[in-house]
């Protein structure tokens, strides 16, 4: 009987200590700790792991560099188009100072050039023409741009040699002398025509006669 009195009284000195320690150890535990919430909760299962969710997260910043880079290279292209656009533009817009080229053959215009040094003067023909000639440039409204070097006929070639009065004057000036020459209503009495650009301007030949006609009389 006495042995069970000690033992209950043991057993009840036991739950008197053990009762403010256990209450101490909960009161210890943060509010907010994730391991507070996991001994309150013993029987609450752990969410479970998403492998997806992790890759995704990882990749982000990845991505958005590599979208940062893109839009960085598009913005260089579209940079360096815009530079290129303005430099053809000015390109085209840049006027060239060189008279235009002829398309006719150089050789025709040399053999005009030998018969019209070789050939006698019609002074009657040549006469009327040179005076069509002589105001060519002021009826055309070209004299401001250009003028005469030399203009002569003979019998039936003429030679012509245009200069420029500046160095303004650009490729658009020299079509408008070419277009305007060969538009005259004098034009039409010459059969063969040639053009060819000198270090000084341009030279031309009108003849009357075609090349085969002028090699079988010189």
């Amino acid at each position: 009987m006495d042995n069970l009195g000690q033992k209950i009284g043991y057993m009840l000195l036991g739950a008197a200590v053990a009762a403010p320690l256990t209450w101490w150890l909960v009161a210890a535990q943060p509010v907010n700790s994730p391991a507070s919430v996991m001994e309150t909760h013993p029987d609450k299962p752990l969410p479970p792991a998403n492998p997806a969710n992790d890759a995704v997260e990882a990749t982000v910043p990845t991505t958005t560099d590599t979208l940062a880079e893109l839009t960085a290279l598009r913005q260089q292209v579209q940079q360096l188009q815009g530079e290129l656009a303005q430099t053809q533009a000015a390109a085209r817009a840049e006027p060239s100072t060189e008279p235009p080229r002829s398309t006719a053959s150089g050789n025709i215009n040399r053999q005009l050039a030998d018969i019209f040094q070789t050939e006698s003067r019609d002074p009657l023909w040549a006469d009327e023409l040179e005076l069509q000639l002589g105001d060519f440039l002021y009826t055309s409204d070209l004299s401001h741009y250009f003028a005469y070097a030399s203009y002569g006929c003979k019998r039936h070639v003429c030679q012509l040699s245009f200069v420029p009065r500046s160095q303004g004057v650009d490729a658009m000036q020299w079509q408008r002398l070419n277009d305007r020459l060969f538009n005259t209503p004098w034009i039409q009495h010459f059969k063969v025509s040639a053009a060819q650009q000198t270090a000084q301007g341009m030279q031309v030949h009108l003849s009357t006669k075609s090349i085969r006609e002028l090699s079988t009389e010189y």
